[in-house]
């Protein structure tokens, strides 16, 4: 691009350098469109992202045609049309089609530029390929989804009395999961010299009475699995055939190509294996082998209280802890800042084998904001676990994908709801920590719901952020609103869930009341952020009634040297807020 030599030239290199380092890094396209003559204007990585490049174009509007999905065609050219009209933002996702037939989703953001009479001229904005991100999205809901079953693969074992049926289970579950194609259970002999197999798997006869009973030192993964206590993931025959040279050939025989084997245990030693296989090659990802895991722990668990009843309260209090594991997956470890601290924590209830709906989360957005969530799914079964990783993954895509406030991320989610059909309600209260434009911050909430948020500041003030609207599942045609207020620095920030404040017997209001004096002591006594989170928690009874989960800010002073600028640089407000 030419730029005029003279005054204030250098500073426009400087600033054009500095934007196509920001658009390369991000991964974005830019496009300027004159709304006067519907020139088009748009760099070579937006065309690559359309899939264009190297086509005739014609320097106009019409070209985006030449690459988005006719089915979508529609909704751009709406999007398009209410930006102009009411002189807002463009914000949209939709399908391009490349030349070798491949579908990828793209997402425009752009904004109208009006001339001195208020008439819209120009919309400049942006392109960006969101296919991996929504892909991403799509696993973690998948993931969530596969690891809240896991209280119904529970719940049907607890209920099988022989070693059969518990497999039975197994088989249906991994197939449905998993894609497997067969199961094989592995129960180690007491003289540890080998072992017995219950096969569930489309194997001829001949295979099943070779593998009835296997010596201790076979060459198979599921009895090195099921005698020597490890686990194995082998993804096709060639890492088969490395890891165990002597077995492959039964492998092959049988017609599997991918499987996997992890050690049963009871209380003391390893009492077996579950065995897993696929007659396809298959990668597994981490959250495929914690699955895997927890599915060899339920199957452990069945086994020790069929075979004794002793077994059968040890039993209980594991499921009691996969409840509490599958809860902490869908929590996540809290964003690092130089000068906004994010402290976690989690308390499962006191019931054995009950999922709440109790989450939080903790994240930077893209555009580097701190984004704090605390829910509060109705329930306490393995609906409430589903739904809260429903709300926690569909929550964080819209965030993420949409850039919108607190209020309008709920708003979206509250249609989501109802038109995913989650049938839920949940009380839920979405925070952003922003920069003012004196650059201080900002703290910009909506609250659908939840009990107050507390703010204390560094002389131990303290007062709730009250304001909240309906929760959840209700009506998602009712507005909801943003509130802000300024975050000044030493200040602390506490969500929570009514876990934290509810008391058999005992008034709310008396319980928020006494965490807020407890809060107000730490602080003036100048305990840490960590420190003060442990405190707060030590004033739940032991064996609490209901979950608890609360996520605590601390703003630490800010040391960034303003830039210096020839004026006031105004910091863009989001849009549709309302304080």
């Amino acid at each position: 691009m030419a730029t005029t030599r003279g005054e204030g030239a250098g500073d426009r290199d400087v600033l054009l350098a500095r934007l196509a380092v920001a658009t390369a890094a991000a991964g974005l396209g830019l496009w300027d469109w004159d709304l006067r003559t519907d020139a088009l204007v748009w760099d070579a990585r937006s065309i690559a992202i359309y899939g264009l490049t190297g086509q005739p174009l014609t320097g106009t509007v019409a070209d985006i045609d030449l690459g988005i999905h006719p089915d979508d065609r529609p909704v751009v050219q709406e999007a398009l049309d209410e930006a102009i009209v009411d002189g807002d933002l463009l914000d949209v996702e939709f399908r391009v089609v490349h030349p070798d037939g491949g579908v990828r989703w793209v997402s425009a953001l752009g904004r109208v530029l009006h001339d001195g009479d208020g008439v819209p001229v120009r919309m400049v904005g942006t392109n960006a390929d969101v296919t991996d991100a929504r892909e991403a999205v799509q696993q973690q809901f998948a993931d969530a989804q596969r690891m809240a079953g896991l209280v119904t693969v529970a719940e049907e074992l607890g209920g099988v009395e022989t070693v059969g049926a518990a497999v039975a289970v197994v088989t249906r579950h991994a197939a449905a999961t998993l894609g497997t194609t067969g199961v094989i259970l592995c129960l180690t002999e007491e003289d540890g010299s080998g072992v017995t197999t219950v096969v569930d798997a489309p194997l001829d006869s001949r295979t099943v009475d070779r593998v009835r009973r296997l010596p201790a030192d076979f060459p198979l993964p599921m009895v090195d699995s099921a005698v020597r206590g490890r686990a194995h993931f082998l993804p096709d025959l060639e890492a088969a055939a490395a890891a165990f040279p002597g077995g492959v050939g039964l492998w092959r025989s049988s017609g599997v190509r991918s499987g996997c084997s992890v050690p049963l245990r009871s209380a003391h030693r390893v009492i077996g294996s579950l065995a897993l296989g696929h007659r396809v090659d298959r990668h597994w990802r981490p959250a495929d082998r914690e699955f895997v895991g927890a599915l060899g722990a339920l199957t452990a668990q069945t086994l020790s209280r069929i075979s004794s009843t002793e077994a059968a309260a040890s039993a209980a209090r594991a499921v009691a802890r996969l409840a509490e594991t599958l809860q902490r997956s869908l929590l996540t470890a809290p964003p690092r800042s130089d000068h906004l601290q994010v402290v976690p924590r989690y308390v499962p209830a006191a019931a054995e084998a009950q999922v709440g709906g109790d989450w939080y989360d903790a994240f930077l957005g893209p555009d580097g904001a701190t984004h704090l969530v605390i829910g509060d799914v109705t329930g306490h079964d393995r609906e409430a676990a589903a739904a809260m990783a429903q709300l926690r993954n569909l929550l964080r895509g819209i965030t993420w994908s949409s850039g919108g406030t607190p209020a309008q991320v709920l708003a979206t989610l509250d249609r989501a709801v109802q038109g995913l059909d989650v049938g839920t309600l949940a009380t839920v209260l979405v925070a952003r920590v922003e920069q003012s434009e004196d650059g201080g911050r900002v703290l910009r909430w909506s609250n659908a719901g939840h009990p107050p948020p507390l703010l204390v500041d560094v002389d131990g003030g303290s007062a709730p952020l009250t304001g909240h609207d309906l929760l959840l599942g209700v009506d998602p045609t009712r507005p909801r609103r943003d509130h802000t207020v300024v975050l000044l620095p030493g200040s602390t920030l506490l969500l929570y869930t009514d876990g934290l404040v509810e008391r058999r017997g005992s008034d709310l209001d008396a319980g928020t009341a006494r965490l807020a004096q407890t809060v107000q002591r730490l602080v003036r006594a100048g305990v840490g952020l960590d420190e003060l989170c442990d405190r707060v928690l030590a004033t739940v009874p032991r064996h609490p009634d209901d979950d608890v989960a609360l996520v605590a800010l601390r703003a630490h002073p800010q040391q960034v040297p303003r830039p210096r600028a020839a004026g006031p640089v105004a910091v863009p407000e989001l849009p549709g807020t309302a304080g």
